[in-house]
């Protein structure tokens, strides 16, 4: 590939190396056909909402509650998520939690709708609904510096009035709580957009922490951008609330389809690369995240490469960071539906938000965005050349093959793999090598 010469593309005059974009399959060029929810009968797959069936025609029907509105099952254990308006929520010397949170978000709102409210007033609530003392630096300089004095006032009397009335029903419109997927089990969890936004993270230690005290503290630039990010999608919401689909599919790869390499036949396959696109900018095709083992890495702290990066422009994906627990060597993660709410620029130390984005993505026929995205984490390789050991290359491939195989429901509809440098920056892996066995 070394020699080989840059091709110009007819249609978008870019330079490339390899086969044609427009020869690679592609998910919106035939889109596959899915089973009717109610046909699903998966004892792994948890759906959130009752069976729903998009209809482009009537584009903003949205799903119910599986349980409907206002009908709240409570499960409080070790494998579901655990809902902050839960009766078994309760504070260290034993009080209902709900009803303290109830109130402290409940009196912010007041403010805000009198137009008095401040960052101080954010901050008390919070110290009040969790019993703790709260750092909020980088929100303050958001509010106080980042943002005009527009945007503060608009924040203060639309944004976070609207944000607050999201927290406040949760049991009225989730109606049970997510199911956690554990490690070797597989598992999908279906939920609206709007039961999304209601959540709130898990604490184990096999569980990535979602809280959102590490994002609101003070920090570095970069993490001022991701909060900039993330208070976009929530005036997204308020303005406008999606009314799609979201799935979550956790994937354990049994230990007897692993295939024995070395008696494959089977060719290295055609590829497209290029430098002027990033990964989500690949419509239609399978699009890799460069996870940590705890998918989202850094997300709500200083991370900001390709993963944190992702979750903070589609921020429904965070919904994984809660309920998926820690990644096996045999095991990928497949987020299903999500949507990109905001664009940005540069990457790392020079990343930034830049502005809203219209996610044009169609959707398949339970109102998912046509957006398949597949975590898979890389090793880290203290000394680069332990990559090259045997066991460490067959790790590498057994992760390939499980984020790349073609379930039997799916073969009529392959589509093309959107990938880069698979753990070749701060993990230290060796290109060329990922390459091959991307392959």
């Amino acid at each position: 590939m070394a020699d080989e010469q840059p091709q110009m593309n007819d249609t978008t005059d870019k330079m490339f190396y390899g086969m044609p974009l427009t020869d690679i399959p592609n998910l919106f060029q035939t889109p596959p056909i899915q089973s009717d929810m109610h046909d699903i009968h998966d004892v792994g797959h948890t759906f959130m909402i009752k069976p729903f069936k998009y209809d482009s025609l009537n584009p903003d029907r949205e799903p119910e509650p599986i349980h409907g509105m206002n009908n709240y099952h409570d499960i409080w254990d070790d494998n579901h998520v655990r809902l902050p308006c839960s009766l078994f929520n309760l504070t260290n010397d034993g009080r209902p939690r709900w009803p303290i949170i109830q109130n402290a978000l409940t009196q912010l709102k007041q403010k805000c709708n009198e137009k008095i409210a401040t960052a101080n007033d954010i901050k008390l609530a919070i110290e009040e609904s969790n019993e703790t003392s709260f750092k909020i630096g980088c929100l303050e300089q958001v509010l106080y510096q980042a943002y005009s004095a527009d945007q503060r006032a608009y924040f203060m009397s639309f944004i976070l009035p609207n944000m607050i009335s999201l927290a406040l029903e949760v049991g009225y419109v989730c109606s049970q709580s997510p199911p956690l997927l554990h490690i070797e089990k597989n598992g999908s969890v279906t939920m609206s957009q709007r039961q999304f936004n209601r959540k709130i993270g898990n604490k184990h230690h096999t569980y990535q922490s979602l809280n959102f005290i590490y994002l609101l503290q003070s920090g570095s630039p970069w993490k001022i951008e991701k909060l900039k990010c993330i208070l976009h999608y929530f005036q997204r919401i308020s303005e406008d609330m999606p009314k799609g689909v979201l799935t979550f599919r956790r994937f354990a790869l049994p230990n007897e389809w692993i295939p024995k390499w070395t008696e494959s036949q089977a060719p290295l396959c055609k590829i497209h690369m290029r430098k002027d696109q990033t990964i989500e900018d690949m419509h239609g095709f399978l699009q890799v995240d460069f996870a940590n083992e705890f998918i989202g890495g850094g997300v709500m702290n200083e991370g900001i490469v390709q993963e944190e990066i992702r979750f903070t422009i589609c921020t429904e994906m965070l919904v994984s960071v809660f309920i998926c627990e820690v990644m096996l060597p045999h095991e990928c993660i497949l987020l299903i539906g999500c949507e990109q709410f905001v664009s940005y620029s540069g990457y790392a130390t020079t990343f930034k938000f830049k502005d809203n984005f219209i996610d044009k993505a169609p959707k398949d026929s339970w109102g998912r965005k046509l957006s398949h995205v597949v975590a898979m984490d890389a090793i880290y390789y203290m000394n680069p050349l332990d990559q090259y050991i045997f066991e460490n290359m067959r790790r590498e491939l057994i992760k390939a093959f499980t984020c790349f195989r073609i379930p039997k429901s799916m073969e009529k509809f392959m589509f093309g793999v959107a990938t880069g440098n698979w753990g070749c920056g701060a993990f230290n892996g060796d290109k060329q090598l990922k390459g091959i066995i991307y392959q």
